[in-house]
């Protein structure tokens, strides 16, 4: 088996529900259209700049696998041990530290209903664009 790190070039290509993905070694030689494995119930798309593990399982480079597509200009560097964080190029983050869920978005779009079991917290104006507010009770 041979591994090597890479670079992506950003061109990504999704097909049959996998995603293929091309980018250049440390001695620029160019691999492309490399099945780029990732976690189930997680899909990202790397961008270009992005490092990568290159995997051959059995030194073949036509059978080669891409783990990995992280930039680090985008990566949360915050986070401490046990942390999680998911995130995208445009700085938009949602994490889990601790008792902690934290989400930073310039604008948070929410698409069907949030059950609250508990107190709601807010350090800002909350708007009701509808005028449901006054239906609340205490």
């Amino acid at each position: 088996m041979s591994g090597k790190r890479i670079e992506l070039d950003g061109n990504n290509e999704e097909s049959g529900g996998q995603q293929f993905v091309t980018g250049r070694g440390l001695y620029a030689d160019g691999n492309s259209r490399i099945h780029r494995i990732e976690s189930h119930g997680f899909a990202s798309s790397p961008v270009k700049g992005a490092k990568a593990l290159l995997l051959s399982p059995n030194g073949n480079p036509d059978e080669a696998y891409v783990i990995g597509g992280e930039h680090q200009a985008h990566r949360p560097s915050d986070l401490p041990g046990g942390g999680t964080a998911i995130y995208d190029a445009s700085g938009n983050i949602i994490s889990l530290v601790g008792t902690k869920i934290r989400i930073v978005a310039p604008l948070l779009e929410l698409v069907g209903n949030l059950e609250v079991d508990g107190n709601i917290h807010a350090s800002g104006t909350i708007i009701d664009e509808l005028g449901n507010t006054n239906h609340h009770s205490h």
